[in-house]
């Protein structure tokens, strides 16, 4: 039998249009790739013999064969799963690292969502506090959010107190830990100031002994100066004070807005030692603020310079109680048996 040859012919077509793209998604990131399809190969005689190729005369013809079909080469379309991240929280500790505070400043973990009651203790145990020299000390969650830890008495100066947090791993309700933080404060001079708002003065004191004695004008009956013991929060050479913001209108009989001078800050309802110029004839002999502790510009500019961060300002002889629920005033007007017993926050 003679041999015969064959000659294969590839096609290629472009499968831009036919094949189409397959594509990954993961969570972070995208890929496109391409792949093309190749058709079936055609086969065709090279050197046919035409007696044996052709059909005699009154024959039937014979119809060639058709090629048989390629592989089917149309991509499997890929399975995507979407991995979405838990949300996460997260810790901010305070006092500041390398920050000098006063005796009565606390330290604070504040989170970034709220952690339920049932959530707590397993939070607590991912925070720690150490001092030198050692001192005893509990946690109180302050607001869902903010949990305190003080000493059972004011710290002595020249502490050094170190927090740490690490809620890695941790599960929070549906929040996952996230981070671990240190920091490092030191405790400075012992200040301690008492407004008598009975006398109309703010004695001031470092480490035991006198310092000023301020002439002062507190709360007036109707807005009257929280007492207790409150910390300085912060402080500020000029603020604007605007009475709309603890709920007096502007524009009625006791509204006010105003920059003020010399402001440190004792709560977040409001209450400042700042200067107050127009109120200086009452200075010494009468109640006649908002609730803050109004002073002159020269003692105000002088108290703002003295102040640390933590230092103590302890209100008497008002009628108004403390907002233990206010980071100003939470920490040393609940006793320490209590303290210890509880939480603030529901």
């Amino acid at each position: 039998m003679p041999s015969t040859r064959y000659r294969m012919a590839v096609v290629a077509m472009a499968a831009l249009g036919a094949a189409g793209v397959a594509r990954f998604v993961d969570s972070s990131q995208a890929s496109t790739g391409q792949r093309e399809a190749l058709p079936a190969a055609t086969v065709t005689p090279a050197d046919a013999d035409p007696s044996a190729g052709a059909p005699s005369a009154g024959a039937p013809s014979a119809e060639a064969p058709s090629a048989a079909p390629g592989p089917d080469t149309t991509p499997a379309p890929l399975d995507t799963t979407t991995t979405t991240a838990p949300p996460q929280i997260h810790a901010t500790l305070s006092p500041g690292d390398g920050e000098v505070v006063g005796v009565g400043m606390p330290a604070t973990v504040t989170f970034d969502r709220a952690v339920g009651a049932a959530d707590r203790p397993a939070v607590e145990a991912r925070l720690s506090v150490t001092a030198n020299p050692p001192v005893e000390g509990d946690w109180r969650w302050i607001t869902p959010a903010i949990v305190h830890w003080r000493p059972s008495a004011y710290w002595s100066p020249g502490t050094v107190v170190g927090v740490h947090s690490d809620l890695r791993g941790l599960q929070v309700g549906g929040a996952q830990g996230a981070d671990e933080r240190t920091v490092q404060f030191r405790v400075g001079d012992a200040h301690v100031s008492t407004v008598d708002i009975a006398t109309h003065q703010m004695t001031v004191t470092s480490n035991g002994q006198v310092v000023r004695v301020i002439p002062m004008s507190a709360g007036r009956d109707r807005y009257p100066t929280h007492s207790g013991v409150h910390i300085a929060l912060e402080k500020s050479k000029l603020v604007t004070m605007d009475s709309s913001t603890v709920g007096i209108p502007r524009d009625s009989p006791g509204g006010y807005y105003r920059k003020v001078a010399w402001a440190t800050r004792l709560s977040y309802s409001g209450t400042y030692v700042h200067a107050a110029p127009w109120s200086a004839g009452a200075q010494g002999e009468r109640n006649v603020s908002h609730g803050c502790i109004n002073i002159s510009t020269a003692d105000a500019q002088w108290f703002y310079g003295f102040t640390q961060r933590g230092d103590v300002v302890s209100v008497v002889n008002s009628p108004s109680k403390p907002l233990v629920y206010d980071p100003g005033m939470a920490d040393w007007n609940i006793p320490w048996d209590q303290w210890k017993a509880g939480d603030t926050a529901r």
